[in-house]
């Protein structure tokens, strides 16, 4: 008998008040498994791990983790089933120093010490800086402290949202590399990523979206030499 996929969405159906984004995605991800959702700007991308997430509240369809029923849970208890976000914003606490934000990832379970001692591994320069306060950080930086908050709360699926959006190059090499590692080390990521060249080598597969669809998908592996190909089969 096949494992259950850690995530699985199925005709959902969600959006913004009136507006309907989302209009039957059905998906799965594997546990230990990377997984980027392309597509246009406005073909529900963000939305999906909005509404895995429970920021928004999906009007028809299932979402599951690991076989439990998530769909329509608010945040703080998909947060309990170990779902956690990243979003684009990245919402730090910019007064607060770097180990004070991270501490925050655990207030609801999770051990802060090993915690700590985990997301200084992944990111040193953080160890280095962590008395610092976050606004006076690069994006790059803060971009590595609201990975490590995330960090802290030992998560089962983490969505990332534009990770490497207004970062150097530098640093999105240093971002792709952390998520290969965190993989690696049993973590299941769905994300959201413009930066092909990014999406296709941190990732085991791809989903294209168009209008709130999921449209077509593949081998990420086989993709990373074609990225003409990939964005004409996203915009044609």
């Amino acid at each position: 008998m096949a494992a259950e996929p850690l995530l699985r969405m199925t005709d959902v159906v969600a959006g913004y008040g009136d507006s309907l984004i989302l209009r039957g995605v059905s998906l799965a991800v594997e546990s230990r498994e990377i997984v980027t959702l392309l597509g246009a700007n406005g073909s529900g991308k963000s939305t999906i791990l909005n509404t895995i997430s429970g920021f928004v509240r999906p009007r028809e369809g299932a979402i599951e983790i690991a076989g439990a029923s998530i769909g329509g849970l608010p945040p703080h208890r998909t947060f309990r089933h170990g779902v956690v976000q990243v979003s684009q914003a990245r919402d730090l606490f910019g007064d607060l120093s770097v180990s004070e934000n991270l501490k925050l990832g655990c207030i609801v379970h999770g051990d802060e010490s090993a915690g700590l001692a985990r997301v200084y591994d992944y990111f040193p320069r953080l160890a280095e800086r962590r008395s610092q306060r976050v606004s006076t950080m690069s994006g790059g930086e803060q971009q590595m402290v609201a990975l490590g908050r995330a960090l802290m709360s030992q998560p089962r699926l983490l969505l990332l949202d534009e990770p490497s959006g207004g970062l150097s190059p530098r640093f999105v090499e240093e971002i792709g590399e952390i998520a290969k590692r965190m993989r690696a080390d049993g973590l299941t990521i769905l994300l959201v990523e413009q930066n092909l060249r990014l999406a296709l080598a941190v990732s085991d597969r791809y989903l294209i979206l168009r209008d709130g669809k999921v449209v077509d998908g593949g081998d990420a592996a086989s993709m990373q030499g074609s990225h003409e190909d990939i964005v004409r089969r996203i915009y044609l």
